[in-house]
């Protein structure tokens, strides 16, 4: 079992979301047209906030195959560059925020 399955989860949720807003924003717009795009990424929203938790104490133990791992989720988009690493930190320090605010939210509905 990989040892960043987590941040992997929220990597993939991430670079998903973004790359579906882009390219909805493409024609310089936002349309209900454009809402079958993040249908499929939403069903990766659970997975990324239920693991939230665990990305810090995965990245703080993450060797060279773990970040193969995360290159290889950015590469499934098509993304290749000398950006990756920045792109999945960007990514990891965006993703759990919102994973976080989207739990606290929850926890204060009980």
């Amino acid at each position: 079992m990989s040892n960043v399955k987590e941040t992997k989860e929220s990597l993939e949720f991430g670079l998903r979301f973004f790359e579906a807003l882009e390219k909805a924003l493409e024609d310089g717009k936002f349309s209900f047209t454009d809402l079958p795009r993040f249908m499929p990424i939403m069903m990766l929203l659970n997975d990324a906030i239920d693991g939230a938790g665990e990305i810090g104490g995965e990245m703080a133990a993450m060797g060279e195959a773990e970040k193969k791992e995360l290159y290889a989720v950015i590469e499934t988009l098509g993304l290749k560059n000398d950006k990756n690493e920045e792109l999945i930190k960007e990514i990891l320090k965006l993703v759990p925020s919102v994973c976080k605010i989207i739990g606290m939210i929850r926890e204060a509905k009980k």
